[in-house]
C-alpha cells in the first residue's frame, strides 16, 4: 500500500505517522555536516553516545536518559506532531507512506508487508534547502525462517554534489502501542553499511573509495561515497536480543534543492539486516523521494 499527497491533501496522511511519531547553522540546531570527503579515519559519525548500539536493556534507549547524542533535535512542536518541521522557515511538501514487503524466498508469501515507511519533504524557500525525514514502524510478521525481520541500518541516496547534515528527534515518551522509538547510533556519507560486533569500533575505518562498493561492509570499514547517507539504528517488532524497539526515531537529512517538489525514484532507499543477532544479511530496496534531478546507482 502506498499514500502520497503533496502540497494539499496532507491531512489525509496525519494518520500514518501518529503512532511515531556546510549547511547554515547545523551545528546550533543539533544537525551534524557529513562531508562529501569523509572525516580524518571514517566516513560515520557517532551520533548516540549513550548506547550499546541496542543489543543491551542496560544501555538501550529510554525515557530517562539525559543525553540522545549530538545529532538530536529537541523541539515541544516535533513532540506534537511528526509533520512539524525540525527548523523554523521548513514548510511540509510531500510525504508518502507505504507499505515494505519482503521478496521470497526470505517471506513465506512473497509481497507481505513487514514494515510501514513513512518518507517526508518539508523546503525552506528562502535558503533553497530541503530536509527529507525517514520514519519506520515495524509489523507483526514473522520471516520464512521463523525470525522476526530486523532493520540495522537505513540508507538513502540522491544526494552527489550537494552539503548534506543529520539529525534524529526521539520523541522522550514512549506511544501507548508501540513503546519506545530506537535511537540513532550513527550516520555516514557512505553507501556501505557495516555491523556492529559488540566490544568493537563504534565509528567505522575509513575505507578507500571504490567504483562498486559493497551494501554491507565485510573488515569494520566504509568509504565516503557523496549520494548516499547511512542510518544505523536497530528495530525489530520482536527483537532477538530481548531490547525491542518497533520503530525508529525521526531520522533528518538538510540539504540543498533548488526545486520545490521532489522526485521519487526506484532503490532511494535500501532498508538492511548486517546481522547484530546473528541473522543472515539482507537488503530490501525500496522507492524514496529524492532532490529533484538527483540519480540513484545500481550496484
Amino acid at each position: 500500500m502506498k499514500i502520497s499527497c503533496y502540497l494539499f491533501g496532507l491531512v489525509l496522511c496525519m494518520h500514518h505517522l501518529s503512532a511515531s511519531a556546510d549547511v547554515t547553522n547545523a551545528s546550533q540546531s543539533g544537525f551534524v555536516n557529513l562531508p562529501a570527503t569523509g572525516n580524518t579515519n571514517s566516513a560515520y559519525v557517532l551520533c548516540d553516545t549513550s548506547t550499546n548500539f541496542g543489543l543491551s536493556e542496560k544501555n538501550a534507549s529510554n525515557s530517562n536518559q539525559s543525553s540522545v547524542g549530538q545529532c538530536a533535535v529537541s523541539d515541544d512542536k516535533l513532540a506534537d506532531s511528526p509533520m512539524n518541521a525540525p527548523l523554523d522557515g521548513f514548510t511540509l511538501v510531500g510525504i508518502i507512506s507505504r507499505g515494505v514487503p519482503i521478496p521470497e524466498p526470505y517471506a513465506a508469501a512473497g509481497g507481505e508487508e513487514f514494515a510501514t515507511l513513512t518518507d517526508t519533504v518539508w523546503h525552506n524557500n528562502d535558503t533553497k534547502e530541503c530536509i527529507f525525514g525517514t520514519h519506520i514502524l515495524m509489523k507483526d510478521q514473522t520471516l520464512a525462517n521463523g525470525k522476526r525481520w530486523e532493520i540495522n541500518d537505513i540508507t538513502r541516496g540522491g544526494f552527489a554534489g550537494r552539503p548534506v547534515a543529520i539529525a534524529y528527534f526521539m520523541k522522550p515518551k514512549p506511544s501507548k502501542n508501540y513503546g519506545m522509538p530506537e535511537s540513532l547510533f550513527r550516520a555516514g556519507r557512505t553507501y556501505t553499511s557495516v555491523p556492529y560486533v559488540k566490544d568493537g569500533k563504534p565509528i567505522p575505518d575509513l575505507q578507500a573509495e571504490t567504483a562498486s562498493p559493497k551494501a554491507i561492509s565485510k573488515n569494520q570499514s566504509a568509504a565516503v561515497n557523496e549520494n548516499w547517507v547511512d542510518f544505523t539504528t536497530d528495530i525489530s517488532f520482536d527483537d532477538a536480543d530481548g531490547v525491542t524497539r518497533k520503530m525508529t526515531s525521526m531520522l533528518y537529512i538538510k540539504t540543498t534543492c533548488d526545486q520545490r517538489q521532489p522526485e521519487e525514484k526506484d532503490g532511494a532507499i535500501r532498508l538492511r539486516t548486517t546481522g547484530g543477532n546473528g541473522q543472515e544479511w539482507l537488503e530490501i530496496d525500496v522507492p524514496g523521494l529524492v532532490p529533484f534531478g538527483a540519480t540513484i546507482e545500481k550496484y
